[in-house]
């Protein structure tokens, strides 16, 4: 392993490292974070979190003895007033805490995070891309200015975390960013949390969550923020269909929360379906939920490489998802789950009833699901590739002096 060592001591010392976040939830994007705090070396590295506010990620990282700061100016659309505020206060945030190596998330977040990193001097300014969401704007304008975020925002890191390979091609071919700063490192879970319930802990893992008294119930979830990205209304319409076209005893559940949650509500409500297709918000409990599912669907416009789908598979579950970068990373069409095209409701539908009828299928796909994370997505492999990267740049800077090891 490659050792960090202030140039101006022979001894080694741990690494400040700075977590950028947008919102202090505790979903696929700041899970990511949360479990490499997790499981890094604490011996090695000093972590802290810098996010907008107070909320379950703040209080998940405290309770691991770790601090939290915020920039309360932080907001997710673009406000030249707020964007100003935000960047001053990360400025102030990073001057006061000198980290090392900030480590930032999310694309206008990221921006500000790389300009406040860049101009307080710290010595390695690293970004995750979790998913390139400019293809995927609503308009030319939209997709013209995040465009020129990411082309800008490849100019002021040291290294870009990549997820899946698609997003490493636009990266080096559409925003020129060079090849050697660019490194693949899939997510990972940690496989030891999930696993799939059989018999009476099945039962009651569904009796307590579900509110189902009975096994023959076919449960069908997704688990993820309720907004545009994770389009959960191409889940609802696909419920309908579903319930509709059959007799069989199936619910649907969606496990999140956001923007969309009063929309998908109201369409449930005017169906008269509530009985039949549940929100259950934001739970802490996601690892006995998934147990309690046999099917799970992620019908995503767009992805880096979705936590969501890494847990469904290391549950044993199989997994329909939209065909899209990210997800065909892990989905592999007709072996451990269905790939259906994004945003078609109808074809989705197809997917959930072929699955539903086969009992035996499911089962299969369930069991190759969690090999394959066994296989390439352990979330120790994961922090010890993010080890070794962090540390080989740090080493890099201070062989060419770029690094003074002093902290205020």
């Amino acid at each position: 392993m490659v050792e960090y060592q202030d140039k101006n001591s022979a001894s080694q010392r741990s690494v400040r490292l700075a977590h950028l976040q947008l919102l202090p939830l505790i979903t696929g994007v700041q899970k990511v974070t949360l479990e490499e705090f997790q499981f890094l070396d604490r011996s090695n590295f000093e972590p802290v979190l810098i996010c907008k506010e107070e909320g379950a990620l703040t209080i998940a990282v405290e309770q691991l003895g770790l601090s939290a700061h915020y920039a309360p100016s932080l907001v997710r659309p673009i406000s030249p007033h707020r964007d100003i505020s935000a960047g001053l206060q990360l400025f102030g945030l990073l001057k006061r805490l000198a980290p090392d190596v900030l480590h930032t998330h999310s694309s206008k977040t990221g921006i500000l995070g790389r300009i406040a990193g860049r101009l307080c001097g710290v010595p390695v300014v690293i970004h995750t891309v979790h998913g390139y969401a400019f293809p995927y704007a609503t308009s030319w304008l939209a997709r013209s200015i995040y465009f020129l975020m990411e082309y800008l925002g490849g100019k002021l890191g040291d290294a870009f975390v990549i997820l899946n390979e698609s997003d490493r091609q636009i990266a080096i071919n559409k925003l020129h960013i060079p090849e050697s700063k660019v490194h693949l490192i899939p997510n990972g879970v940690d496989v030891n949390c999930f696993a799939k319930s059989t018999g009476w802990q099945r039962t009651q893992i569904r009796r307590e969550n579900f509110n189902l008294s009975d096994d023959d119930v076919l449960c069908v979830g997704m688990v993820g923020r309720l907004w545009r990205q994770k389009n959960p209304t191409c889940l609802l319409r696909a419920a309908l269909r579903v319930l509709k076209q059959t007799d069989k005893r199936v619910q649907f559940f969606f496990i999140g929360d956001g923007e969309l949650r009063s929309e998908l509500e109201q369409v449930i409500s005017v169906h008269g379906l509530q009985s039949q297709i549940q929100v259950l918000g934001w739970r802490q409990d996601v690892t006995a939920l998934l147990s309690g599912l046999d099917i799970f669907v992620l019908p995503s416009r767009w992805e880096g490489m979705p936590l969501a789908v890494l847990e469904a598979m290391a549950s044993s579950l199989p997994v329909i998802a939209s065909d899209i970068s990210g997800n065909r990373d892990l989905v592999s069409h007709g072996v451990n789950g269905i790939l259906f095209e994004s945003d078609d409701d109808e074809q989705l539908a197809r997917g959930i009833m072929s699955l539903m009828n086969a009992e035996g299928m499911r089962d299969e796909m369930g069991v190759t699901s969690r090999i394959r994370v066994l296989e390439h997505h352990q979330i120790h492999d994961r922090v010890e590739r993010m080890t070794e990267l962090y540390l080989s740049l740090l080493a890099a800077k201070r062989q060419k002096g770029s690094c003074s090891g002093e902290r205020e």
